[in-house]
């Protein structure tokens, strides 16, 4: 009888877990792309930081030729104003794309259950062209069991472009 109540229990916990895997892979070959800090335009402490960090990481996971740039973040909040200036600053840096953006929601709701909610508007700019080559946003909330790092990195995932224009 004791075998009969455990298989449910275990199924019912592992059904209400919440995970996204992406590995780094190899560079291709192709344009140099680096990684701004995002614009946050939420309550929630320095969330313009954490989804640009997690879309680092899922653009090393596509493959994306990666360039750090010698700029020191610091623990802030950046306005669009400084991230354009980063921006301009990329000129001489043999950057040819950064990515960056806004997070619109990055909370737990309030209620009950507490389901994540996202919302993030991501750019990719030429930084040759000076100009934006590629816009998305998403918007999703999640179940109670999911977090918002989750939540995010599945919406990144969908977002990110695989290729870049030429």
């Amino acid at each position: 009888m004791k075998k009969l109540l455990i298989a449910p229990v275990v199924f019912f916990a592992f059904s209400c877990s919440s995970t996204v895997v992406n590995l780094h892979k190899s560079p291709k070959d192709g344009p140099t792309i680096t990684i701004l800090p995002f614009e946050n335009n939420t309550e929630t402490p320095l969330a313009g930081l954490r989804v640009a960090s997690i879309t680092e990481g899922v653009a090393s996971s596509k493959g994306y030729n990666l360039k750090r740039v010698a700029f020191t973040y610091q623990q802030k909040e950046y306005s669009a104003e400084e991230i354009n200036r980063l921006i301009r600053d990329l000129q001489d840096k043999g950057v040819d794309y950064a990515i960056t953006g806004s997070v619109n929601e990055f909370r737990y709701k309030a209620g009950i259950d507490g389901e994540p909610a996202v919302s993030i508007t991501l750019k990719v700019y030429s930084v040759k062209d000076n100009r934006i080559v590629y816009t998305a946003t998403a918007s999703k909330s999640g179940w109670y069991y999911q977090s918002v790092s989750t939540l995010t990195q599945k919406l990144i995932n969908k977002i990110l472009p695989d290729v870049f224009p030429r």
